[in-house]
């Protein structure tokens, strides 16, 4: 019972994804249109009888939309029979559109029900987090779907000079999952290791010029389909925070979403930590 309920709901899932119900309106409309079509030029061209067993009866207009569905679906009852050689140039032409028309919807459609949706995404911006006395620049991946596995992402910084993209820092990160979501968080204020923080420096001095881009790919546990996204953000992009808001919580052992509308937002910065950001960046 449990993996039919499980079955039903994944159905239930695949035809309520716009994806699909796109493509399955497109694919029927598309069937109608090319059979009205044909049906049409068969009524114009009179190429059209009943079988011979009933010769004196006339082809409707129905007839002959009738007759280009069963054409367009090489079904061929055979109480309709074209006449003359423009009824079997027309019905040769329409059967083998038919021919290529219906696995081609098909197979598209059955690569919609295994493609993963793009139901993860990043922040709209990119944060100067002050979180647990560390000072990071944060992004956040969000996951909606299944969960994600081997998960890479990287943090990576530019100078756009002499119409030239230069590559000033690239750090990767990586994560065995996400389930719903993933803080990419690079320290800048770690003695150890400075040159995050300097590269920093040179895109917040050169607005104009500077670019910094979030990339993350992985795998749909589900499927093993590579999935994939990055984003670009600006100096006027970047905002300051503390802990990012949760967009769930715990119940028990059950993860319940509360609120994506969350997702962009951290907690509210004080002076006193906006100060500690501001000392970093000028020293």
């Amino acid at each position: 019972m449990e993996q039919k309920r499980k079955f039903h709901e994944q159905v239930v899932h695949y035809f309520k994804d716009n994806r699909i119900q796109n493509t399955v309106i497109k694919g029927i409309a598309g069937y109608l249109v090319i059979v009205l079509i044909f049906g049409i030029i068969f009524y114009l061209f009179d190429s059209l009888s009943t079988n011979i067993m009933d010769p004196n009866k006339e082809v409707s207009l129905i007839d002959y939309l009738y007759f280009s569905l069963v054409t367009f679906s090489t079904i061929g009852y055979g109480e309709i029979i074209p006449t003359g050689l423009s009824g079997k140039i027309i019905i040769m032409i329409e059967s083998c559109i038919g021919l290529a028309y219906t696995p081609f919807f098909g197979g598209y459609l059955a690569y919609l029900f295994i493609q993963r949706p793009k139901d993860f995404f990043l922040t709209e911006n990119i944060f100067l987090r002050h979180h647990n006395n560390k000072i990071f620049l944060s992004a956040r991946v969000g996951n909606m779907g299944k969960p994600i596995v081997d998960c890479e992402a990287s943090i990576a910084m530019f100078l756009i000079e002499n119409n030239v993209k230069k590559t000033l820092l690239k750090q990767p990160f990586t994560r065995p999952m996400v389930e719903i979501s993933w803080y990419i968080n690079l320290r800048l204020d770690d003695p150890e290791n400075p040159i995050p923080l300097q590269h920093l420096k040179t895109v917040l001095a050169n607005p104009d010029n500077c670019l910094i881009r979030i990339t993350f790919s992985g795998q749909d546990a589900a499927s093993g389909n590579l999935v994939h996204l990055f984003k670009y953000y600006k100096v006027e992009d970047i905002r300051r925070g503390v802990s990012f808001l949760d967009v769930y919580k715990w119940e028990g052992v059950e993860r319940i979403i509360i609120d994506w509308n969350n997702f962009n937002k951290t907690a509210e910065i004080s002076e006193e930590q906006n100060r500690e950001i501001d000392r970093l960046l000028i020293t």
